[in-house]
C-alpha cells in the first residue's frame, strides 16, 4: 500500500469517526507522560530550540570563520616565507604544493561551515513551513462547517473554549 493510499484510508476513518460522534472537542494530542511536548524523548522524536540554533549560528560567524581566516593567513604568509628562503631546492616546490592544497582545503571548510552557519539560520523558518503545512493538510479531515470552531466565510467570532481544556477521549 502506497503512503498516499493509507493517507486517504486514514482521512477517511477521521472523518468517519468524526460524523459518527456528537463529540465538540476536534483534535487529539499525544504526549509524553507527564503532559507536554518537546525536549528530550525517550523515543529519539525531534527536538529544536530557535535561540540555540541562532547561538550557534552566531558562534560561526563571530568564533570559527573569523579564526579559519586567521589561520588560513598565517600559514599562507609562514609558507612563503619558507618558500622563499628554499628557493631553488626542491623542498621549495614540495612547499608550495603543500601551500595550494592548504588553501584548497581552507576554502573548502570555510564554504562548509557558511553553508552550515546558513542552514542553522534558515531551519527555524523551515521547521514553522513544515508545521503550517502539516497543520493545513489536516483542514481536509473535517467538512467545512462541521466543526464547531470554524469561523462563517461571512465572518463572526469563534464560540468560546470550553474549559477545562481536556480531551474527552484518548
Amino acid at each position: 500500500m502506497s503512503f498516499d493510499e493509507e493517507w486517504a484510508q486514514l482521512k477517511a476513518a477521521a472523518r468517519e469517526e468524526h460524523s459518527a460522534s456528537a463529540r465538540t472537542s476536534g483534535m487529539r494530542l499525544n504526549q509524553l507522560d507527564g503532559g507536554g511536548g518537546g525536549g528530550a524523548t525517550p523515543f529519539g522524536g525531534l527536538c529544536t530550540s530557535a535561540s540555540e540554533k541562532k547561538a550557534a549560528a552566531g558562534v560561526i560567524e563571530d568564533e570559527l570563520e573569523p579564526g579559519l581566516t586567521n589561520a588560513g593567513d598565517d600559514a599562507d604568509t609562514k609558507s612563503n616565507t619558507a618558500i622563499s628562503e628554499f628557493h631553488g631546492w626542491d623542498t621549495a616546490l614540495g612547499l608550495k604544493h603543500v601551500l595550494t592544497e592548504w588553501q584548497t582545503q581552507v576554502k573548502a571548510l570555510a564554504k562548509r561551515i557558511g553553508g552550515e552557519k546558513e542552514a542553522l539560520r534558515g531551519a527555524n523558518t523551515l521547521f514553522l513551513g513544515t508545521d503550517l503545512d502539516t497543520g493545513n493538510s489536516f483542514r481536509g479531515i473535517c467538512q467545512p462547517g462541521t466543526h464547531p470552531y470554524d469561523i462563517p466565510a461571512t465572518g463572526g467570532s469563534q464560540p468560546p473554549l470550553p474549559l477545562p481544556l481536556t480531551s474527552s477521549y484518548h
